[in-house]
């Protein structure tokens, strides 16, 4: 089984319904709604690609896929290529945004009535035009948005524009989701025993979807191996990149809810003792225990 196979009925994560609504956005794209959309997102991980080419394949549509360095030339011959009604997916081809050349096509390609896209220079081959007119449809998915460029800006104002974040509490709250059902052969107690350890050994660091599976698969590992999983797992979070100033911006009522989540799910039975390790761990009273319940109930629909 895999993490993609273990999806439950239940209330949609933080995460979750952002991926929708950036399903959302290609929908519109894939039913010539728009004509071009731009997603980003400094974190790796958090769906992006996947989201898209969902959709897309939901929609009936295999798009044209460029996901590696193209030379101007090159992206001309392709735009050429493509241009009636397909869909061009454009997926962390970043170092394109900051290419004049590059970002000249981009802007040609995404807007006009018609829009036509020109290139003059003495390297055109005899089968390509020096212009044409394009229906084609793009999405572009990047990890940053280049500052202070001023083409880029143009193209970029020619698009819709998506991006997709989520906090460490939110990329938890994601992997105790597609974990609820357990992994391989792993049962649900011992993912959010995992999950657990990562959330409290993640405080300044950028956490990702992709550091689930791995880590689930370090303690079958491990276990095979009788040793301990915990220092492989903490040695995958040391190697994970830091989390920016935006990220470390985690609300006092995000932390309170994540503290309240874990004493929870180890105290089910008993609400003293629950109150009682979450004043611990947050350091605060117990009528703000009561108000975090109140507000978990509400938002759960308990």
């Amino acid at each position: 089984m895999t993490l993609e196979d273990l999806a439950i009925e239940q209330p949609m994560t933080a995460l979750e319904e952002r991926q929708q609504l950036l399903a959302h956005h290609v929908r519109l794209v894939s039913r010539k709604l728009n004509h071009a959309l731009f997603v980003f997102g400094s974190q790796g991980g958090l769906g992006k690609s996947r989201t898209v080419l969902r959709t897309l394949d939901e929609e009936g549509i295999e798009p044209i896929l460029i996901n590696s360095h193209i030379t101007p030339l090159a992206l001309y011959a392709r735009l050429f290529q493509h241009r009636r009604e397909e869909v061009l997916f454009f997926d962390d081809v970043d170092s394109m945004y900051s290419s004049m050349a590059h970002l000249g096509l981009l802007r040609s390609a995404l807007w006009g009535q018609p829009r036509t896209v020109t290139y003059g220079s003495s390297q055109l081959p005899d089968d390509l035009p020096s212009s044409f007119e394009t229906t084609a449809r793009f999405i572009f998915a990047a990890n940053v948005i280049p500052k202070k460029n001023d083409a880029f800006k143009a193209v970029l104002s020619r698009c819709d524009i998506f991006e997709l974040s989520a906090t460490n509490v939110e990329v938890i709250e994601m992997m105790r989701s597609v974990a609820a059902t357990g992994f391989n052969h792993l049962p649900p107690e011992d993912c959010q025993m995992v999950i657990d350890f990562i959330a409290e050994n993640s405080d300044d660091r950028q956490l990702s979807l992709r550091l689930l599976g791995p880590s689930l698969r370090k303690l079958q590992y491990s276990r095979n191996e009788s040793i301990d999983w915990r220092p492989m797992v903490k040695s995958q979070l040391q190697s994970l990149g830091r989390k920016n100033h935006v990220t470390k911006r985690l609300d006092n009522r995000t932390k309170d809810l994540q503290a309240l989540r874990t004493v929870l799910r180890k105290h089910p039975d008993s609400v003293k003792t629950q109150q009682a390790e979450w004043c611990r761990a947050t350091g605060k009273s117990r009528a703000s225990f009561y108000r975090a319940m109140s507000h978990h109930r509400r938002n759960n629909g308990s």
